[in-house]
């Protein structure tokens, strides 16, 4: 088992800056990296397999700085986006492929474990353009395993598969986190993957951390407008969207609880009974049904407001143009952007 630390790590590419970043990559723990199109996720994964040189800071294995070392010293397992599989060589030539690299004396045996383990066998002589999206991944990540890494870093594995591959390919993350103990590293756009598999969440904007944290951390705090809506917060709004409105209205009082970059909120259960102030009046723009009850969207002071009705639902049902009243919970009212409770570890 092999614990790997990321100190102060920082990385240029054209004129784009990533870092400082800082991670802990222990055993048996998987960290899922957020953020949106050009945060620099992919940028920390090449930089961590050596594709990247880095500008500043460490890349440490097992107490050893290997900041410098090649991709291919690294025991590292690197799975890109779009999965990188040799369409040329067959099935079992892919998962070769690294321990001919390295002039492993047991490449043969060590290929036919690793095609059995994954459920290939009977797949080993067919090309990457005739599998199905769940099958490449299963090579893609056999592949990766041929080289005995210490750390898994992963790009995107959910990206075009459909639901039965994604339960099957999160078997496989999980085993690689709790039998094989090997420490994962994985981008994902997917609330379900990043829930289910990690341990601990990195928020990149523009290059920067915006946090590092916990679930339940990031569930009750989110950083910033995108990471709000990964984890399912509907009411969001940014600095722009809060301007304007009277005294006393919504938008002025969700000013007051904005951080830099906006507010969010969960989403209000209208009550049976008396709605606890502050109180606030909107009209019905849709209305959407669903196992939880009802959703409804109104429009309160210019703003798009998202809430439920939660079971039973009784007559009469809102209306669209029909006005209702709902309340928003102070405590629920979460500033978004930097700020003194960002950037806490797990």
């Amino acid at each position: 088992m092999t614990h790997w630390a990321v100190e102060g790590l920082e990385t240029d590419l054209d004129r784009f800056h990533l870092g400082p970043v800082d991670l802990d990559l222990v055993p048996g723990r998987a960290t899922a990296v957020l953020g949106t199109s050009g945060a620099g996720k992919t940028t920390l994964l090449r930089t961590l397999a050596g594709f990247l040189r880095p500008r500043r800071g460490r890349i440490v294995r097992d107490g050893i700085d290997i900041s410098d070392w090649r991709p291919e010293e690294r025991a590292l397992g690197y799975v890109p986006q779009g999965l990188g599989l040799f369409p040329q060589r067959t099935v079992a030539r892919n998962v070769r492929y690294p321990l001919e690299l390295r002039g492993a004396p047991n490449a043969a045996a060590r290929t036919q474990e690793l095609l059995a383990r994954f459920h290939l066998t009977a797949l080993a002589d067919r090309y990457p353009g005739r599998l199905s999206g769940g099958e490449q991944q299963r090579v893609a990540i056999a592949r990766a395993l041929a080289a005995d890494p210490g750390l898994i870093v992963w790009d995107e594995p959910w990206q075009a598969l459909d639901v039965i591959a994604r339960y099957e390919l999160g078997l496989v993350l999980h085993e690689l986190r709790e039998t094989d103990r090997i420490p994962i590293v994985v981008v994902t756009h997917d609330p379900s993957l990043a829930f289910s598999l990690a341990d601990a969440f990195l928020v990149l904007h523009a290059g920067q951390v915006r946090t590092r944290c916990d679930a339940a951390t990031l569930l009750r705090a989110p950083s910033d407008a995108f990471a709000a809506r990964f984890v399912g917060y509907e009411n969001v709004y940014d600095p722009g969207a809060l301007e304007g409105g009277g005294p006393g209205g919504l938008r002025a009082w969700l000013r007051e609880r904005a951080g830099p970059e906006g507010v969010a909120f969960a989403t209000p259960d209208l009550p049976a009974g008396p709605i606890a102030p502050p109180v606030w009046d909107g009209v019905v723009r849709r209305v959407r049904p669903g196992p939880g009850g009802l959703q409804v969207e109104v429009v309160s002071d210019g703003l798009i407001v998202t809430l439920r009705i939660p079971p039973p639902v009784t007559a009469p049902l809102p209306a669209v143009g029909g006005r209702m009243r709902f309340g928003i919970g102070s405590s629920t009212a979460q500033p978004l952007g930097p700020g003194p409770s960002r950037g806490v570890a797990p």
